[in-house]
């Protein structure tokens, strides 16, 4: 049922843009304008045929650029929005050590770059773009420009996520170096920079097209986006092989490292941790029993100030004074030194889980994506490979879109403080809308009194 509706909306959307394409190509271009004759034979108002390939590759454009898109994107503005409000929240609400508060400086960077990606995308996705235009209005400008700022936030996020990493690994695997290296202030300086650096790397993009006006006989001007000449097959090909590299191989190697260390370091401190842990109430009668059995024998002797010796059973807890405590009115200051240590390592081991996630998230959606359509471009050689290159692009750009929209679904579901600060600020809401709605009936009130 689904699917046929799906089919029907794509063939009425795809017969349309199909006339309106045949009418405005043919009788403003072809006929008025010459210049603007398009080499493509499927084009050509002549050629009503369309080949499987074509049509197959359409359908599958439709329904990821045309619907999963939009629907992606917006669920990303929201998530983002979210990622943003809480991340902050946390920041100015919470007494967080300097490498949590580091973390949250590159998450909350990650949210913006995210969010900005999510908008534009949308854009994109929503905004009738086409291949000629007859003014020179602001979708012109944004078919020119929205590509290079789009990539812009995609790198941006890349960068952002390696630079976490890095330092997440740091942290981790080299704590006493970390110390001396990870700082608030170094952490916001990589962060400006990273944008910055992305920001200038992206200007040839900008610079491969521009804004080529026609006058045609009839008087009307035509605007389409071309490349420029002097970017060449060649310096493309180029540009694409160093983009790919920086952009595409180097983050990659590098977050598979970062993360592989990572999940090792936890899952050592998880073993280390259930080893060191205290024996429960059912492993202690057990041990006992096994003692009173004689299946274990040995003894452990304490040395006591005064200089006797005295040998206890498995079975009899061993108090020293000047560890615990018996007075039911006064926490001993150990207790509390290892309930703030317990605290601040549980928060670190969050960010890092949290952390770990949006890597894994990473390498799955957007490095095979990036890796592939860069194979593809190189390796398509006839139209029917052209067709599965489009093929391929939509779904690896549904991917991207998916990864930079889904970040606010693993913070809630790994980060326990994310959700309680979340609830915190609905419920904070939720009281704010209710003293709103009772604002006019109050004053209603003290009016008849």
């Amino acid at each position: 049922m689904a699917r046929n509706v799906i089919l029907k909306a794509w063939l009425k959307y795809y017969r349309i843009k199909r006339i309106k394409m045949v009418c405005v190509c043919y009788f403003h271009v072809n006929m008025v304008c010459p210049n603007l004759n398009s080499t493509d034979e499927s084009s050509s108002p002549y050629n009503t045929t369309v080949s499987p390939e074509k049509e197959h590759a359409e359908m599958i454009r439709y329904i990821f650029m045309e619907i999963a898109i939009p629907v992606v994107c917006s669920f990303g503005l929201v998530g983002n929005t979210l990622n943003l409000l809480v991340l902050t929240r946390e920041k100015q609400h919470r007494t967080l050590s300097k490498m949590e508060f580091s973390a949250h400086i590159g998450l909350i960077a990650l949210a913006f770059s995210d969010f900005m990606f999510c908008l534009l995308a949308l854009l994109f996705t929503l905004l009738p773009l086409e291949k000629n235009y007859r003014e020179g209005n602001t979708v012109l400008y944004y078919h020119w420009l929205g590509g290079g700022f789009i990539t812009i936030f995609i790198v941006t996020s890349t960068w952002l996520i390696v630079v976490m990493a890095g330092e997440r690994y740091m942290a981790v695997c080299h704590p006493f170096k970390a110390r001396n290296i990870i700082s608030l202030k170094r952490t916001r300086i990589s962060v400006l920079g990273i944008f910055l650096i992305c920001t200038i790397c992206t200007i040839p993009i900008f610079l491969e097209s521009e804004i080529h006006a026609i006058e045609c006989p009839s008087g009307e001007m035509y605007y389409t986006v071309q490349t420029r000449p002097s970017f060449t097959k060649d310096v493309i090909a180029a540009r694409r092989i160093i983009w790919a590299i920086l952009f595409d191989f180097i983050p990659c190697v590098a977050l598979i490292y970062f993360n592989t260390c990572l999940i090792w370091k936890i899952h050592k401190a998880k073993k280390l941790r259930q080893d060191m842990a205290p024996m429960t109430g059912h492993e202690c009668t057990m041990l006992n029993a096994k003692a009173e059995n004689g299946n274990i024998k040995w003894q452990i002797k304490f040395k006591k100030t005064i200089g006797k010796e005295s040998s206890l059973k498995p079975g009899i807890p061993a108090r020293n004074p000047s560890i615990t405590h018996e007075s039911n009115n006064s926490t001993p200051k150990f207790h509390r030194g290892s309930t703030k240590r317990r605290t601040a390592d549980s928060a670190l081991n969050s960010v890092t889980a949290t952390l770990v996630s949006v890597v894994i998230l990473f390498l799955i959606l957007v490095s095979p994506s990036e890796l592939l359509k860069f194979t593809l471009y190189y390796t398509s050689q006839s139209i029917s490979d052209k067709y599965r290159f489009d093929i391929i692009k939509s779904v690896t750009n549904f991917m991207q879109a998916l990864n930079f929209s889904t970040n606010f679904v693993l913070y809630c579901a790994i980060n326990k403080s994310f959700r309680n600060s979340l609830r915190t600020l609905f419920c904070w809401w939720y009281k704010k809308i209710q003293i709103h709605r009772q604002k006019p009936i109050i004053i209603k009130l003290r009016s008849n009194s």
